[in-house]
């Protein structure tokens, strides 16, 4: 093992850490998490590209109804970010960063088809129309999506984002939501890439990004 690869080993679990402080997610045993370290002053963190994580083709509820994640992710470079609309503080900030992170990489990388999907682990308050109000407010140009428990777990577990409802009686519409703030990049194959954890700064996301796609996606 080169030195590079040790140092990538031992901040890995530091990273992960990191990535996962910001909401307290209910994910289990981060430390198994394959996700590999990148080699960059900035905290980016993803598989090789030789090695990326499909997210399962699995039926999502959208604002226009129903979409398998085939079809939401083909052929389009994606931001996720997971969460919730009634949190009261980190989705907002975070979905104000992505509305100035959207437009730049569309100026500064217009190679590349991009977009912002935001996945509501929440479906018993966050409905479609719902979302598509919500996420209005920051873009127009976001695309909300919800759907089943199991829909859910299945994308969330695919890309390592860990999140827990707080307990509440049927009906009850207070309570809370453990998750993540990491964005992930997805290919336009339908694979997670690259982890890229908060604390976010728009202006350092999209450096960071135009640089690991010039190595990965040559020109």
């Amino acid at each position: 093992m080169t030195d590079t690869m040790l140092l990538r080993v031992l901040l890995l679990p530091f990273l992960l850490v990191s990535l996962l402080a910001g909401c307290q997610p209910a994910a289990e045993n981060p430390g198994t998490n394959p996700l590999a370290g990148y080699e960059s002053p900035e905290p980016l963190v993803l598989r090789a590209p030789e090695a990326p994580m499909p997210v399962p083709d699995v039926v999502l509820e959208g604002v226009d109804g129903p979409v398998g994640t085939s079809a939401l992710f083909d052929g389009r470079w994606t931001l996720l970010y997971v969460g919730y609309s009634y949190c009261p503080d980190i989705c907002p900030t975070e979905l104000g960063q992505l509305s100035q992170i959207l437009p730049a990489l569309q100026e500064h990388s217009p190679q590349f088809d991009w977009q912002v999907v935001f996945l509501s682990v929440d479906p018993e308050r966050d409905t479609p129309a719902h979302l598509e109000k919500y996420t209005a407010f920051f873009s127009e140009e976001f695309v909300p999506v919800t759907g089943s428990r199991e829909a859910i777990d299945a994308v969330t577990g695919a890309v390592k984002a860990g999140y827990r409802i707080g307990e509440h009686a049927p009906g009850e519409r207070r309570y809370s939501v453990d998750h993540d703030t990491g964005f992930r990049l997805i290919d336009p194959q339908g694979r997670m890439l690259a982890v890229l954890p908060g604390p976010h700064h728009p202006d350092r996301v999209v450096t960071m990004l135009q640089s690991f796609l010039s190595e990965v996606r040559p020109e």
